[in-house]
């Protein structure tokens, strides 16, 4: 046996290899080691070639995929339709049209649906009528109220009281127009008395 000093300087025993001999089936443990190692580096060789050409695949891939998301923004295929055109080719969809088809085309359905609209015209006529009559009565009642002798006596009423602000505020206007007058002659008469 051999003997080495590892870098903490301590000696290390070393198994010292003998020659291969082969063993009871014939196969030399050398020989069967060297396959191995060629076997172990053609598979290590053949592996990064593959992650290499998977490297690139997926750059290529990339690459696609954004000059598809560009081509989709610029044809106006959103996300949400490409969604929709799934879901409509989905099976369910078209199984659930085609019974939503039979069902409108049914006898039954026909006649419910034309009940149901015969009653949403009567109903409609119905509120018009209702709101044309309402409109009428208050039109009516707007009316009475107009000639009815207490909306005249208070319109004339309240004719009196503005015609009576408006003399009282022109009256006003005309008497400090007056007292103006009036102060003016008296500082006139003021001033001659002084000189």
């Amino acid at each position: 046996m051999m003997e080495a000093v590892s870098s903490a300087g301590t000696a290390e025993t070393e198994p010292q290899v003998e020659p291969s001999q082969p063993d009871e089936t014939g196969i030399d443990e050398a020989e069967l080691a060297a396959q191995l190692e060629r076997d172990y580096k053609e598979k290590k060789e053949r592996l990064d070639q593959l992650e290499s050409e998977a490297a690139e695949m997926r750059a290529v891939l990339a690459s696609k995929d954004r000059e598809i998301a560009y081509l989709r923004e610029h044809l106006g295929l959103t996300a949400s339709a490409q969604i929709k055109r799934t879901v409509e080719n989905s099976t369910i969809f078209v199984k659930t049209k085609e019974l939503g088809d039979r069902v409108k085309a049914s006898e039954t359905f026909q006649k419910t649906s034309s009940t149901l609209s015969a009653a949403g015209q009567s109903t409609a006529a119905a509120m018009g009528s209702a709101a044309n009559k309402t409109g009428e009565a208050f039109n009516s009642a707007a009316t009475a109220v107009k000639e009815s002798q207490t909306w005249q006596d208070l319109g004339t009423r309240w004719r009196s009281a503005s015609q009576s602000v408006k003399e009282k505020f022109s009256g006003q206007a005309s008497y400090s127009e007056a007292s103006q007058n009036h102060e003016a002659e008296e500082s006139h008469s003021y001033a001659n008395t002084a000189s």
